[in-house]
């Protein structure tokens, strides 16, 4: 089950790198639904658009609720202070996540950590490293042409 929604995680991540967007989703899931999103930070010009923001606002639509206490979180990258704040008040219990994020993470950077209501878990899946590499060397190609031509 989890191999599957790993597989999941990475399509959809590799679906945000095609729109622009950094390769970071989130699946917010229980017994009965999963939500799958990923950033739109770049498309809505919204520094607030982060997956986990928005896997949460979803699955509290379809459930009703603003408490997604029996639900768990699936990550790309590490959440951020803002997400991790989110993710806490939506009452989810499980967090999982592949990689850390060394600039800005929660845990990583922050060294903030949870109190035993929420259980974090880190998980291991190179895909997500490579594609991660690969987004970010082809925005600075397209930034160095970019440069390039503007001094023409």
């Amino acid at each position: 089950m989890l191999q599957r929604r790993l597989d999941l995680l990475y399509r959809e991540c590799e679906k945000a790198a095609k729109d622009g967007e950094i390769p970071i989703a989130a699946l917010v899931f229980d017994e009965e639904e999963e939500v799958l999103l990923h950033n739109e930070v770049e498309r809505r010009d919204d520094p607030l658009s982060h997956a986990e923001i928005l896997a949460l606002e979803e699955m509290m639509k379809r459930k009703k609720t603003r408490y997604l206490k029996d639900c768990s979180l699936l990550v790309s990258l590490e959440p951020c202070l803002m997400c991790l704040g989110a993710i806490l008040k939506a009452g989810i219990q499980d967090l999982y996540y592949v990689l850390d994020d060394e600039k800005k993470g929660a845990f990583s950077y922050y060294h903030v950590f949870a109190d035993d209501v929420l259980r974090i878990h880190r998980i291991k899946d190179d895909r997500h490293k490579k594609l991660m590499d690969r987004f970010f060397q082809s925005m600075r190609e397209q930034n160095k042409e970019k440069k390039i031509l503007s001094q023409n």
